[in-house]
């Protein structure tokens, strides 16, 4: 009798760690494989000002960043799309973040529109503003190219003569 119920208690032991084992396996699994699905492409940046495309603008005009991406697999999950100030000689830092939760099929292409009105000139320390876009489903980041254009530059307001 209590062989059986030593036998018994075996078994379940080893059927709970069994369960533990698959619960382990199976979150593993699902950590790889968010980092091995491709995250979409930004195909295209780019900042307008009153529906123009420009690369300058006037301290305080509003203006628009766009992106445009395209899902090469499935992608559900948020797309967070950053305006970042690019300071000179120290850590550039966030300026405007938008979350922008998307549904993207494959060969899906969306535009991602963040708004902002730029808050300092481009001279002393600051050289301007970028867009980073972070897909978070992936973990992973894109920075437009370091450089101006197509990086943007804000002026100072020009004085009436």
């Amino acid at each position: 009798m209590r062989r059986r119920q030593a036998a018994k208690g075996q078994v379940l032991v080893l059927i709970l760690l069994a369960l533990i084992g698959l619960v382990l396996i199976f979150g593993v699994i699902s950590i790889f494989s968010a980092r091995t699905r491709a995250a979409p492409q930004v195909s295209e940046a780019f900042w307008t000002r009153r529906d123009q495309p420009v690369t300058v603008v006037t301290l305080g005009d509003e203006v628009k960043a766009h992106v445009m991406v395209q899902a090469r697999e499935e992608y559900v999950g948020a797309i967070v799309v950053k305006i970042r100030k690019d300071v000179r000689l120290w850590f550039d830092s966030d300026y405007a973040i938008s979350t922008i939760p998307v549904n993207l099929k494959g060969g899906d292409q969306k535009e991602l529109v963040v708004e902002f009105t730029p808050d300092e000139a481009s001279t002393g320390s600051l050289r301007g503003y970028f867009i980073e876009v972070e897909f978070k489903v992936t973990r992973t980041r894109w920075s437009m190219e370091n450089s101006y254009p197509p990086r943007l530059t804000a002026e100072l307001p020009k004085s009436p003569s």
